[in-house]
């Protein structure tokens, strides 16, 4: 009897001793008590393409700086890519759970990959590559390119294709293409007289435009509409178990676009803590990009058809695919989404 009642008292004295224990340390730290009880955010690996080096990534820039991504409980660590299939293969390896790269490379991903949906496309417009020369050289328009040279990166790539088929669509004749690498390499090129115009974007155009005498003289959206530079494609076995998650990120991004366009000049102070460029430069390809609707998020069916039939031209495949069975749009909210043709 009496064996039992202390054994109860024992027990009594433990469970106020831990209630005090308990209440100081929540009148201590409140706050760490409390976030024990909160929803911890969804962590998600995003790779993307050459990230600190292109105006086109401002978005996600302005999304992490603004908090939007906090604010749809993700928590996204961003890695930068070298582009192409290199940045898109993270994903079947299960180093990321999104990536953004090449629209050619993130069709052929979600092709030959079951594991990989492509959900996005991404630089609206195929106005964000542009080709520039030297204004000392004399050709400042694409008439003036007949009998010249234009520099591309590298054989299948976005740049190749674009002057090309710009340049057939232009009527231009008798214009010779070569391969000669990054955007530095073919300002190189170009000032060394090896080439008439190379590849550009922002804000390295910006920078050559305003400091470096350099004139657009081939802008391909003067003759292809509907282009896709790039698309974003999501792991699919952690998008289907954490669908809220995929859905933030692309809802987040798309709040950045919106600050983007409200707020240009605020939008080009925090992208000159990023980029290594001036605000001015920045605000000039931000207006650049606003006026050529190249952040529009909204599925544009035909942009991806482009690409895809581009890639056949290129010999990355041997037949057309229905890109409407390709793209997933399901993480989209339903303003950014739109039908393909034979879909309701």
């Amino acid at each position: 009897m009496n064996k039992s009642i202390k054994s109860a008292r024992s027990t009594g004295i433990w469970a106020i001793t831990a209630g005090l224990v308990l209440g100081c340390t929540m009148m201590l730290n409140p706050a760490s008590t409390l976030a024990q009880g909160a929803s911890t955010p969804t962590k998600i690996r995003f790779v993307v393409s050459h990230r600190s080096a292109l105006l086109s990534t401002l978005p996600t820039y302005i999304a992490e700086d603004n908090g939007l991504f906090k604010q749809h409980k993700v928590s996204v660590e961003y890695i930068s890519g070298s582009g192409g299939g290199s940045t898109l293969r993270l994903l079947s390896t299960g180093d990321v759970e999104m990536a953004e790269g090449g629209t050619p490379a993130a069709i052929l991903a979600a092709h030959t990959d079951p594991n990989i949906e492509l959900v996005q496309g991404w630089a609206r417009s195929a106005g964000v590559m542009v080709w520039i020369a030297d204004k000392a050289g004399g050709v400042t328009s694409t008439a003036g390119l007949s009998g010249k040279k234009l520099g591309y990166s590298r054989a299948g790539s976005a740049s190749q294709w674009l002057a090309e088929e710009s340049i057939k669509r232009a009527g231009v004749k008798d214009v010779s293409f070569v391969s000669v690498g990054g955007m530095g390499d073919n300002w190189t090129a170009v000032k060394g007289g090896i080439i008439t115009a190379g590849w550009a974007m922002e804000p390295f155009l910006s920078e050559k435009i305003h400091n470096d005498n350099a004139v657009v003289v081939l802008d391909p959206s003067d003759y292809i509409q509907h282009y896709y530079l790039e698309g974003i494609a999501v792991n699919k076995e952690f998008a289907q178990k954490n669908k809220a998650a995929i859905e933030g990120v692309f809802a987040a991004l798309d709040e950045a676009v919106e600050f983007i366009k409200a707020n240009p000049e605020k939008a080009a102070e925090i992208g000159a803590r990023h980029y290594k460029s001036s605000k001015e430069v920045l605000l000039s390809g931000i207006q650049a990009y606003l006026k050529n609707d190249v952040w529009n998020l909204k599925i544009d069916p035909e942009a991806f058809n482009t690409v895809m039939r581009g890639m056949i031209d290129s010999g990355l495949l041997d037949e057309e695919i229905d890109m409407s069975k390709l793209v997933n749009q399901e993480y989209l909210s339903e303003r950014l989404r739109t039908p393909f043709d034979g879909q309701k």
